[in-house]
């Protein structure tokens, strides 16, 4: 009987194997033949899932007569197939890459790559693609336009341009956010980096994302990850050639007074006895062309007063802009060359690039950058790899012309009507810090020529900047049985920057300084205490980091679990080295420098006051270091939920006098849900549908505080010949990281089979242990107050993600939407004073319950009729106490607050239309909800310095002029207070907001898709117009929000052309 039953298993058991079909196949990346590992192939309606290896096969078997195939991989569309049991040949399957498919994207953090779709956090990513839509040496000038929730602050002190990730996260901390270059912070310059090197960028916004890089990760993390070869390609060339050429800058905009009105200011100014005390002074001070003429003009007969006023009447019509056009500026030019090879083999893959750019700016000063990057990986054994990479960067750079305000002459100033060269083309003297009559007489001939040239001078003042920069990679990587591996990276980063700046001797700064100290004896004979010639000098910078991590990783992925974990230890070091040195009587063609005396003070030449021959000597040497210990995990279970937890402790050398002190521990968790996979939902409309929930804690690191007591070494003393030192901080024992607590909610989703897709995000921001004033006992001698962590703020805000493909066809039109609202406030800071002249000036407010920016004006109440003087509010009644309304008279309370001086509602919209082979974007950037206060003309700076404003032909002449003007009247004197409250007063308020075309992209490529007999892969010819300029704003005064300085220029526009091919 046993053997009976043996039997009938036997042949069961066959009959089910000869009906068993067993598939061998192998994915392949549709683009360029390239094997996929790890990709997905599941059998429709079973649990039977299996993932290729690392050359991209697989096995899988299935009992029936055909089975219906899914493939699928992030990054890529996904296929079904139908195989039948007949098969006998292998399988290859080519995958599409679908970049706009809003699951289907890997996500870097610098620590690991993890697919979207199993992350809980707030990420941004920018693929090469929509990078490559823009021109420029500056990867991250890229973003602005591009990047969800990325703002360009360009409103607040100090922000030239300064991204912002979701707002502030600091008051007086540092506000930029992390670099990460290939796993590592950078400490390098920005524009060191080769756009054509990076493969993406990866944005991390909140806690959850963010909170792996910890202490230094509070304003939110770029995450740049450049291009490697790969395993199994083929040789692959990649290469990149395009010019771009500017416009010059409109000139025009600069709101500059008229040389007419500032000619006749000049002459009331003169008759009224302005100008007496610097025309008798005996330290002879420069005076302006005007006041030279009008006082020869005193002295004059009546013929020689007519040719006289001839002349001034000429100067009215003189505009100094039109002499920096015609002279400084130009149109730029900027170059850039850029190829990659390439190529890998089963057990090793390698890349090679390198590039070149080449720029001359609108002020004629070139500028050269040569990048070369090696990278390379080799699997040692079956389960170890050693990767490798090394980056040279060389930077060159000089000056070129002086820019408008980079001329001044009397008063450190410029007037409008000033003339650079006469009809003939030759050069004109400048008065600059000397009277000009009397630098033509004194020394009776001895003395260098001490006129001022500027037309000349640039010429002979040489500025280059040479950097060095050098990034080494090596990574180990070592694979372990259950899913396990190990690696150690080691990274070490090098820049060094010097810098020579060489007056020679025919430029005004070497002969002015020379003839100052030189003296002439009594018999007539001459001594230099200056050595006559050129003055070089000479500024070493250097940077190095040492950076450390060790990992351990876990990636398991088993039935309906998926687990994803990294522990490790970082260590890095920082050392900022440095040194200046200044040479006079310098031979530039002899190598040779004079001797200087900087022991003794000599008197100057004119004034006869003594002072010191500076020396500008220096040493600086910084040491920063951070260790830290991190893990992260993550799980996912029937790939619909997912759970995710991070922690980081820092400790630095910088903060804490006791151990316990030193370290700063930070974590995050999140929560992720896939609705749309559950039975239950059946939704057609949102096929796709994901939910996320963060909360965690971000850090914040100022190394320039420290927690104890430093001291600052100076040269030797010119009166005591000693060392001289001075408390640079003073000690600080609870200094400590400051802290962000985020909470983050978003949802993903996609509808009509994807055509639409995107992702909003709600998100809280509470910023604690900020640094902020505290108050100090003064009678320990270092002042009342000191920075501690005294400060909180907290923030909320909107992120919208919006793709749609509008039309889909032969003629394609999609849109990209990017929209985000940030709106913060200030939750407790110590205010010292609530008088209202300290909040008017554009910088940190202070005030509980308002943005950390804020806009504040005095409350205007226009001109008076009578005099056209400006009125305010005191005690909520029109006065002229001015005196007292910028004073104590006006408390906080009683300015007009206005809103946010940052953009509260800013992003940008995409669209693209291509047909067949061609293709046109352009992206608009818009900023909404915020406020600036304008220039205008300011009196006192106008009689004393010199500094006009076109708005002085808008002012008050007459009775009935305040129905349509805000501008004072001139009136002599205009005290400072009467000018304070013009200037900070609700008059000069303006709203910013504005809609921006910020680029065009035009592109035809050619490939073998559809040129069969073409011998590369594809070639792009590309058109870009950059800046195309402002499409509407608020204001009706013609200002751009973005730049409204009195010298400040909008960028000009700016045409690129190009070809990008690859082999």
């Amino acid at each position: 009987m046993k053997a009976y039953l043996f039997l009938l298993l036997t042949f069961c058991g066959y009959l089910s194997a000869k009906g068993q079909i067993n598939i061998n196949g192998t994915v392949q990346s549709a683009k360029d033949k390239s094997p996929l590992r790890q990709v997905s192939v599941k059998i429709k309606g079973s649990n039977n899932t299996i993932h290729t290896d690392h050359l991209g096969n697989f096995n899988i078997k299935h009992n029936g007569n055909s089975m219906l195939l899914e493939i699928s991989h992030v990054g890529y569309q996904s296929q079904e197939i139908v195989v039948l049991s007949n098969l006998k040949n292998r399988l290859i399957i080519l995958l599409k890459e679908d970049v706009q498919d809003l699951k289907e994207v890997m996500i870097s953090t610098g620590y690991q790559q993890l697919p979207k779709e199993r992350a809980t956090g707030s990420f941004t990513i920018i693929d090469q693609k929509t990078l490559n839509q823009q021109m420029g040496p500056n990867i991250l000038d890229r973003l602005e336009g591009v990047a969800s929730s990325v703002l360009a602050d360009r409103n607040t002190s100090g922000s030239n341009g300064r991204l912002m990730i979701r707002g502030l996260s600091t008051i007086q901390g540092p506000r930029e956010p992390l670099i990460v270059l290939d796993n590592f912070p950078y400490e390098g310059e920005l524009n060191n980096i080769n756009p054509n090197d990076v493969a993406n960028i990866t944005i991390l916004k909140d806690a959850a994302a963010a909170s792996i890089w910890g202490a230094r990760a509070g304003n939110g993390v770029i995450v740049i990850t450049t291009k490697r070869g790969r395993f199994n390609q083929k040789l692959n060339i990649d290469f990149n050639i395009n010019h771009t050429i500017g416009n010059k800058p409109d000139l025009s905009y600069l709101p500059q007074i008229a040389s007419s009105d500032f000619v006749d200011v000049e002459t009331m100014l003169y008759n009224k006895g302005y100008y007496k005390d610097d025309i008798n002074s005996p330290f002879q001070p420069a005076l302006s062309p005007i006041v030279e003429l009008l006082i020869k003009r005193s002295a004059s007969s009546p013929s020689e007063q007519e040719r006289i006023d001839e002349q001034i009447n000429a100067l009215k019509g003189t505009d100094v802009r039109d002499d920096f056009n015609r002279y400084f500026y130009r149109r730029s030019l900027h170059q850039q060359y850029a190829i990659n090879l390439s190529g890998g083999s089963e057990s090793m893959n390698w890349l090679v690039s390198s590039g070149y750019d080449r720029s001359i700016s609108h002020l004629d000063a070139p500028s050269k950058r040569l990048n070369f990057r090696v990278q390379n990986t080799v699997k040692l054994s079956k389960h170890l790899e050693l990767s490798t990479a090394m980056t040279y960067t060389k930077n060159q750079l000089e000056n070129g012309r002086p820019a408008y305000g980079e001329i001044t002459g009397h008063k450190n100033s410029l007037a409008p009507y000033v003339r650079f060269a006469d009809a003939d083309g030759a050069s004109l003297a400048l008065s600059k810090a000397w009277k000009a009559s009397h630098v033509l007489e004194t020394g009776k001939g001895k003395l260098l020529d001490w006129q001022y040239y500027p037309l000349e001078d640039y010429k002979h003042n040489k500025s280059r900047n040479n950097q060095h920069s050098l990034i080494a990679n090596v990574d180990i990587n070592q694979k372990l049985p259950l899913g396990l591996s190990a690696n150690v990276k080691y990274q070490y980063q090098r820049q060094q920057n010097t810098n020579q700046i060489l007056n020679d001797e025919e430029s005004y700064f070497s002969r002015n300084l020379v003839n100052s100290f030189s003296q002439i004896s009594k018999a007539g004979e001459l001594t230099y205490k200056v050595p006559p010639g050129g003055i070089l000098q000479l500024q070493n910078l250097l940077i190095q980091s040492n950076s450390l991590r060790g990992q351990l990783n876990l990636d398991r992925d088993w039935k309906n679990h998926k687990i994803t974990a990294i522990a490790g230890v970082d260590f890095r070091e920082t050392v900022n080295t440095g040194n200046m040195n200044r040479l006079y009587g310098y031979d530039e063609e002899n190598i040779t420098n004079g001797l200087v005396d900087h022991t003794q003070e000599h008197p100057h030449f004119i004034t006869g006051s003594k002072s010191f021959i500076p020396s500008v000597t220096g040493i600086s040497d910084q040491n920063s270091s951070l260790i830290s210990l991190f893990t992260n995990a993550a799980y996912t279970f029937k790939d619909k939920y997912s759970i995710s937890l991070s922690a980081r402790k820092d400790a630095s050398n910088l903060f804490g006098l006791h151990t316990n002190d030193k370290w700063n521990p930070l974590w995050s968790s999140g929560l992720a849900w896939e609705v749309s996979k559950e039975s239950f939902y059946k939704s057609a409309i949102l096929p796709y549908l994901n939910l996320r929930l963060t909360y965690g804690f971000n850090g914040n690191v100022d190394v320039g505080k420290s927690a104890v007591t430093t001291i600052e070494y100076f040269d030797t003393s010119p009166y005591t010949l000693m060392p001289m030192s001075r408390f640079n901080k003073y000690a600080n024992p609870e200094l400590k990281w400051e802290t962000s607590r985020t909470i983050n909610i978003g949802l993903d989703f996609s509808m009509m089979t994807n055509r639409i897709s995107g992702s909003i995000e709600y998100y809280l921001k509470k910023g604690t242990d900020l640094f902020g004033t505290s108050l100090l006992d003064y009678t320990g001698g270092v002042g009342s107050s000191i920075i501690k962590n005294v400060a909180s703020t907290k923030g909320s805000g909107v992120d919208l993600a919006l793709n749609s493909k509008n039309i889909d066809g032969t003629f394609k039109w999609s849109t990209n939407l990017n929209f985000s609202i940030n709106k913060d406030e200030i939750t407790k800071y110590y205010l010292k004073n609530r008088q209202g002249s300290n909040f008017l000036n554009n910088g940190i407010s202070g005030i509980e319950g308002k943005p950390t920016y804020s806009i504040f004006a005095y409350k205007w109440a226009g001109l008076d009729p009578q005099t056209g003087e400006p009125r305010g509010y005191l005690n909520n009644e029109i006065s002229k106490a001015y005196n007292k309304i910028t004073s104590a008279g006006t408390q906080i309370e009683d300015l007009r607050y206005y809103g946010s001086a940052v953009p509260t509602v800013f992003g940008s919209m995409g669209n693209t239309f291509s047909y067949r082979n061609l293709s046109l974007t352009f992206r608009l950037i818009y900023k909404f909800g915020y406020y600036f206060r304008r220039n205008s003309i300011d009196y006192p700076a106008l009689y004393a310095q010199g500094r006009g404003h076109s708005d002085f032909s808008k002012r008050w002449k007459q009775s009935g002029d305040e129905d349509f003007t805000t501008v004072p009247a001139n009136l002599y004197p205009f005290s400072n207070q009467m000018q304070a409250l013009y200037t900070f007063s609700e008059a000069l308020v303006e709203r910013g907001d504005h809609i921006r075309l910020h680029y065009i992209n035009l592109n035809y490529e050619l490939n073998k898709d559809n040129f069969k007999r073409i011998p590369f892969k594809s070639l792009n010819l590309y058109f870009n117009i950059n800046n195309p300029g402002i499409l509407w704003r608020a204001n009706k005064e013609n200002i751009d929000p973005d730049y409204y300085g009195e010298r400040t220029m909008p960028l000009p526009r700016s045409y690129s052309f190009g070809v990008r091919a690859n082999f």
